[in-house]
């Protein structure tokens, strides 16, 4: 049986329909990385930061630390961006309109993917003498293992840094990570073991992956 023109007509368009799906969904897949020469001499709105509370602060202090730092572009204050995402025109899920409205060139959205400081406890050990044990089993054995807790404080961070032209005709959206880890130890071979605040050890971590960022995308 033949099929007739309807039928392959009907083919041809869900067979085109699947091939171009698959070619948007590659495309959209594609993400191009920052370049923040471009962002030299501009206005720079950070609009919002996605995270548990806390993060959220760490995140924004040590962001708006090396953004400042930099001084290669003009951050817009807080106040222009909490206005203008107050208007009464304005849609507040529209981040790139939000930073158009409070007159920046480029809007700036984070969202903490991790931030973690994970506290390990473990044992290490050295040889000290034991005079007693040399004296019950010879000198032989005057050494002996001596057993001290160790403890130790791994951290990581991990920001998604989305910036983004308020040209309505291009956007130019761009995305990279900000990363970095850090693992402090500390041992009680002599009394109490002291490992540094958590959320303070976060914090200088935090800092360590917007320096790194900024530099690795200049």
């Amino acid at each position: 049986m033949q099929p007739s023109a309807r039928s392959l007509l009907a083919v041809g368009w869900v067979v085109a329909s699947v091939a171009l799906a698959g070619a948007t969904g590659c495309s959209s897949a594609k993400k191009k990385t920052p370049e923040l020469s471009r962002l030299e001499g501009k206005k720079v709105a950070l609009i919002s930061i996605d995270g548990e509370k806390t993060s959220r602060s760490i995140v924004e202090v040590a962001l708006v630390n090396q953004l400042m730092k930099r001084g290669s572009f003009e951050l817009v204050g807080k106040r222009e961006v909490d206005a203008a995402r107050g208007a009464a025109s304005q849609d507040t899920t529209d981040w790139i309109g939000v930073a158009r409205k409070a007159g920046a060139d480029y809007a700036l959205k984070a969202n903490v993917l991790q931030f973690d400081a994970v506290e390990n406890e473990g044992y290490s050990s050295e040889k000290v003498e034991d005079s007693q044990m040399a004296a019950e089993r010879g000198e032989d054995h005057r050494m002996v293992d001596r057993l001290y807790k160790v403890k130790s404080l791994d951290g990581k961070v991990r920001v998604q840094l989305d910036f983004a032209k308020t040209d309505e005709k291009d956007p130019d959206l761009r995305s990279g990570v900000a990363e970095a880890e850090q693992k402090v130890t500390a041992e009680g071979k002599t009394g109490g073991i002291h490992l540094p605040p958590r959320l303070r050890f976060l914090e200088t971590i935090a800092n360590e992956a917007f320096q790194a960022f900024f530099e690795k995308y200049e």
